[in-house]
């Protein structure tokens, strides 16, 4: 027979996967930086499957595991939209890089183009994480 104690640390562990997996996306372009550092030409798409198994599977998992949990969706706010807008804009700056580099067939550089993902994604981060805090504040003084 499955406990319900069972199934709570079976939800938490999913969550923390989910977490892990985030994290080795991310940091699976460990190596390429360091490549890029070497004057070595790494090609992205060795590094890309697993950065976007490792983001877009592990944030699904924690989402599936929030749900299980029961877990309220955050209240939309004006932060929560913008950090969220920051990030698709963030991810979208990779479409002309591989429409010219797929359908052109014109050699390009991504050194041209992370800047802008990573400014876009990660101050889509940061809009989050003070939508966050505030809410946890909130939370806390009522």
């Amino acid at each position: 027979m499955v406990s319900d104690e069972k199934i709570i640390k079976t939800v938490f562990t999913r969550y923390r996967l989910g977490n892990v997996l985030i994290w080795l996306g991310v940091m699976t372009w460990l190596p390429f930086i360091v490549l890029r550092i070497a004057g070595e030409k790494p090609s992205l798409f060795w590094f890309l499957p697993f950065h976007l198994i490792g983001v877009v599977g592990g944030s699904r998992l924690r989402s599936l595991a929030r749900k299980e949990m029961g877990a309220l969706a955050p209240k939309k706010n004006l932060l929560r939209v913008i950090g969220h807008g920051l990030i698709y804009i963030g991810i979208l700056v990779w479409a002309p890089y591989f429409y010219l580099k797929l359908i052109g067939l014109q050699p390009v550089d991504v050194m041209n183009y992370l800047p802008y993902h990573l400014t876009g994604v990660l101050s889509g981060i940061l809009f989050l994480g003070l939508s966050y805090l505030i809410d946890r504040t909130d939370a806390l003084k009522a």
